[in-house]
């Protein structure tokens, strides 16, 4: 999996990564990190937290690159859903897969899966108005 983006941790995504940009198809952000100690519950699995934050990040990356050459470009979450569906185990590499599901003048709707070691760990869906400041 190459890095495209050694830099991608700025501003809060320097606690919760490192996060990194991987390639991806045409349509599709992909990101990922490695599941460390710091990142765990009390239950030595992943926090969900953690994997919110991760979520967030793959979600609002995704819906920025859909708007990156329009007026107005930048994005503002209205909404993030996340359900879980698996535990994260330490050093296992969390991928978010991201895409954009609908866009439209305003808004963009964007849906995201994360996975670790062959397993789904959670799905998400978001919703970003365009043009926020």
């Amino acid at each position: 999996m190459p890095d495209t983006h050694a830099d991608a941790d700025a501003g809060f995504e320097t606690y919760v990564g490192p996060v990194r940009l991987l390639d991806a198809p045409a349509g599709e952000l992909r990101a990922a990190f490695t599941i460390e100690r710091r990142h765990l519950n009390g239950a030595d699995m992943l926090h969900g937290g953690m994997m919110m934050s991760f979520a967030a990040i793959a979600l609002g990356r995704a819906a920025r690159a859909a708007v990156a050459n329009a007026p107005g470009s930048a994005v503002e979450a209205m909404s993030i859903n996340c359900d879980f569906t698996g535990p994260g185990k330490q050093g296992d590499t969390a991928i978010a897969t991201a895409r954009v599901t609908r866009r439209t003048r305003t808004i963009v709707f964007t849906s995201c899966d994360i996975e670790a070691g062959g397993r789904l760990l959670m799905t998400a869906s978001g919703i970003f108005r365009v043009g926020a400041s």
